[in-house]
């Protein structure tokens, strides 16, 4: 656009309807007007919020304010930790479920769907942090019990019935239903 346009924003009530007062207006011939109802404009900011919230408030951090607004200065400041995170479970959806929970916190979470494949691909090389499922430790060749150094978190429906035998300072057990805000905090603890 050329500089002798100019392009007035026109906000009012009745905007775009018979009733708008730009049209009882000097106009001048040189510009463009944009008529926006403000009524509306504002019922739809409010709507989009609204939709934005329902989707990540469970991911999102809306308690630092009384309206729902992010902090966008301390989302851009969180560096994600260079860790990596083995993830052990057997349902496909609920380790990609957990996944992207997690994907806040670190960039490289790697997904097994069994211990034998996470064995096979992971090989010498150990991750930092192992996420397990229950209905992971009734299976053969664990990786991460051979592993005496790595922490693990130990999901599981039943906490009590968890028998912590050698390095139990390395398991963290996390009951089911699975808080979402108490497994990246335990997370946090191990990667950060």
């Amino acid at each position: 656009m050329n500089d002798e346009n100019n392009i007035r924003f026109h906000l009012g009530l009745n905007c775009g309807m018979s009733v708008c007062q730009l049209d009882s207006m000097n106009i001048q011939e040189n510009g463009n007007d944009i008529r926006i109802d403000i009524e509306q404009f504002c019922l739809r900011m409010c709507k989009a919020a609204k939709s934005y919230y329902d989707k990540v408030h469970l991911e999102k951090d809306f308690s630092l304010y009384n309206t729902p607004v992010l902090d966008f200065i301390q989302v851009t400041q969180k560096k994600k930790a260079a860790s990596i995170i083995a993830l052990v479970c057997g349902s496909e959806r609920y380790a990609k479920g957990l996944k992207e929970t997690l994907q806040f916190i670190s960039d490289q979470i790697m997904l097994f769907y069994t211990p034998e494949s996470a064995k096979t691909r992971l090989g010498r090389h150990k991750p930092d942090l192992w996420i397990v499922t229950e209905d992971m430790t009734s299976q053969p060749n664990q990786p991460w019990r051979a592993d005496r150094t790595t922490p693990v978190i130990l999901i599981t429906g039943n906490p009590d019935a968890v028998e912590i035998k050698k390095n139990s300072g390395k398991l963290t057990v996390l009951s089911m239903p699975l808080s979402i805000v108490d497994l990246r905090k335990t997370v946090e603890i191990y990667v950060s």
